[in-house]
């Protein structure tokens, strides 16, 4: 238990430390010059089925030995596509966000959280797109997303935690690490993005969760059977669920009850003209945040369960509270 405890709080310095991959579409004037080295594969394809049905950490290790450790083109999904990778190209892409880099959301992705600009009786004629920071700001505008305001829930993430390993490990030999990691961490994010306390409600999100962080990667075929059409429904079923949460939140609201919550703020945020969001969008939005946390999260608690559980000293330093590794 305490191992467990003690990783929920490390995963989320780990996830930032990990060998991880940034992708971002590269926005062409019609010419491919200065392109990192690597290859676009198949035309259409690219090398989507090599990404799809092989292992990705072999994928992306097969291409940095090849052609580079540092950056990589591929074409996956559709998208042209660079790979940056080790710890000082994230450095390099972090510290440029909104200068050298923009946000770019693929396709499967824009599909599955964006049903709010999909649902328009007509769209607007073409424009320039609007800056990134318009869509983000709501998001970011609440004081206790700066991570000095964020240390004041850590007391509160302790306690669910050590809740929810009660729940779920008292009386038993054994446990499945992985899924019992996607309770908690969907717990905690659903308490902490939403106010959601119910652990019922948050048991039946936790498979349609899980076929959207499949479905994201996936290829757009909205046909029964399909990874994405498995996808899109998942998505629907979790936005339903966030529309009636919306509304019980309004309601809450309006009683009076403080505002403590993301869900909270992209409630009463308005646009410069002085509009609400539209709950269909908070409703997205809100699904698109916890997602964001959910599958690395888990995934990386898991594996530090794993590799502590197969370092008898370094587990043995953990339970005496020894941090000097």
């Amino acid at each position: 238990m305490e191992v467990f405890a003690l990783s929920l709080t490390l995963a989320l310095i780990a996830v930032s430390l990990l060998l991880t991959i940034f992708f971002f579409k590269r926005r062409s004037d019609g010419g491919e010059t200065n392109l990192p080295p690597g290859s676009f594969g198949w035309p259409i394809m690219g090398e989507t089925i090599e990404f799809l049905f092989g292992k990705p950490e072999n994928f992306v290790g097969d291409r940095m030995k090849k052609y580079s450790s540092d950056i990589f083109k591929t074409k996956i999904l559709g998208e042209k596509t660079a790979v940056i990778c080790g710890p000082n190209g994230h450095k390099f892409l972090f510290s440029n966000e909104q200068k050298l880099f923009t946000v770019f959301r693929p396709h499967p992705m824009q599909r599955l959280f964006r049903s709010y600009k999909t649902s328009a009786a007509a769209p607007p004629p073409a424009q320039a797109p609007p800056a990134v920071t318009d869509e983000t700001k709501v998001i970011r505008q609440p004081g206790f997303l700066k991570p000095e305001a964020l240390a004041r829930f850590l007391g509160g993430m302790d306690a669910i935690t050590q809740q929810q390993l009660k729940i779920h490990l008292e009386g038993k030999d054994q446990i499945k690490a992985f899924p019992l990691s996607k309770t908690i961490t969907l717990t905690l994010s659903c308490r902490f993005f939403m106010g959601i306390d119910h652990p019922e409600r948050i048991a039946r999100l936790v498979n349609h969760f899980d076929d959207i962080t499949v479905g994201m990667h996936s290829i757009i075929t909205n046909i029964p059977g399909t990874i994405f059409y498995k996808a899109t429904k998942a998505a629907a079923a979790i936005r339903k669920e966030l529309l009636e949460v919306i509304k019980e939140k309004k309601a809450a609201m309006a009683t009076g009850a403080p505002m403590q919550d993301i869900l909270s703020h992209m409630i009463v945020a308005t646009d410069p003209a002085g509009k609400f969001m539209p709950e269909a969008e908070v409703a997205d939005k809100i699904m698109g945040l916890v997602v964001a946390g959910y599958s690395t999260v888990a995934t990386t608690i898991a594996f530090l369960m794993k590799y502590v559980g197969e370092a008898p000293e370094i587990y043995n330093k953990i339970r005496k509270g020894n941090h000097n590794f």
